[in-house]
């Protein structure tokens, strides 16, 4: 039996990085936004062809937190104040915690077959939303235009948690290098890594502004440490930024890698869908999605599935959920029609998929999902 990890993640050799630590511990300046923070900063803007700044985060959850935070304050709100956002309700619990956690009202809403936002849901706005947040689930991108157009006639804030979509394209390019609010995480699950960290970006100039203070504890002069905004420390440390400059190197190789093996996936899977037997994620053609594990969905509840996997060493996720049936969240909140992540919810199950990857993994995962349908 062969045995598969539902993550395997990508780290550079120890040799490659010793020396830049060694250089960090021994200046004492391993912390603060130093050189090595500023070069990854650099170096990310450059390899996304980025048309404004990206800021290195601790997490991408504080990144999140804190472009929601200074967007809030552009609008004119006080941290006590509050309105809502509208969010898919299929996303990791974090995207909905840092709304909440600025003191504002999450209105949930349903997905479509790519498993992203269901524009055409949303009906009848209440004057009271002023923002949404799509969410690029397993790497895979909303429509970024239409999002924005539908924002725009809506008179709506864009922020894109596109925390697992780090190098997946939209129209042929990276989603950062359009001009839009977003951040990712480089946390050890996703596809590129920092260990732990995340980025966030904005077109508005006073947005960076305000996330460069945010990151700083809110301090605009350190003279006597005073401050503008209630910002918490959310730096990202020099460790992080050495790694991700090392993995950067590679990244091209790695997601080169990972879109043949992906091929793979959807070739084998196409031909179980024909049979009926599940569904997958749709890719809209403008979107080439890095694919953060492989969701499948079953035509049952996934828990014999799962045990199947396990009980063969492949270790599979019920990752993304339905946040509003989560305890803290159920029956809070406003939502629209949520049908069909009500009805996909306990069916889904997400695939691993590694970037190195050998044929034979690939193999032994496929056998042993056929195994699962023809019995």
């Amino acid at each position: 039996m062969m045995k598969i990890n539902i993550v395997k993640p990508s780290f550079p050799d120890i040799l490659k990085i010793q020396d830049k630590f060694d250089a960090c511990l021994r200046s004492g300046l391993v912390t603060n936004n130093s050189i090595n923070v500023r070069e990854f900063e650099s170096h990310l803007g450059a390899f996304l062809k980025m048309q404004d700044q990206p800021l290195a985060f601790c997490n991408g959850e504080m990144a999140l937190y804190s472009l929601i935070q200074a967007w809030k304050r552009k609008l004119g709100y006080s941290f006590h104040d509050s309105f809502k956002v509208l969010v898919p309700s299929f996303t990791f619990s974090g995207t909905v915690n840092a709304i909440v956690a600025n003191n504002l009202f999450p209105v949930f809403c349903d997905i479509d077959e790519s498993l992203t936002i269901n524009l055409s849901k949303i009906q009848t706005l209440d004057e009271n939303i002023k923002m949404i947040v799509p969410v690029g689930v397993y790497g895979n991108l909303v429509d970024i235009q239409k999002v924005n157009d539908f924002a725009e006639e809506n008179n709506l804030i864009t922020i894109f948690d596109n925390a697992p979509a780090f190098g997946s394209k939209y129209k042929g390019n990276f989603s950062s290098f359009y001009p839009i609010n977003e951040i990712f995480s480089f946390h050890a699950t996703k596809v590129f890594s920092t260990m732990e960290g995340g980025m966030a970006h904005s077109p508005e100039t006073s947005i960076t502004e305000d996330l460069i203070i945010s990151r700083e504890f809110g301090q605009y002069e350190k003279t006597r440490g005073d401050i503008s905004l209630p910002g918490l420390n959310t730096k990202m440390q020099e460790i992080n930024a050495i790694i991700g400059n090392e993995n950067l190197k590679d990244f091209n190789l790695i997601l080169e890698n990972r879109m043949k093996i992906a091929n793979q996936y959807n070739d084998f899977f196409q031909t179980i869908e024909k049979n009926g037997n599940l569904k997958r994620m749709k890719i809209n053609d403008n979107v080439e999605c890095t694919y953060l594990y492989y969701p499948i969905i079953l035509n049952e509840e996934a828990s014999n599935f799962v045990q199947h996997m396990n009980s063969q060493g492949i270790a599979v996720r019920r990752y993304y959920t339905a946040v509003h049936t989560l305890k803290y969240y159920m029956n809070k909140y406003d939502s629209f029609n949520l049908d069909l992540t009500n009805f996909i919810k306990d069916k889904i199950v997400s695939l691993p998929i590694h970037s190195d990857m050998s044929q034979e993994e690939i193999n032994y995962l496929f056998k042993t999902i056929q195994h699962y349908f023809n019995n």
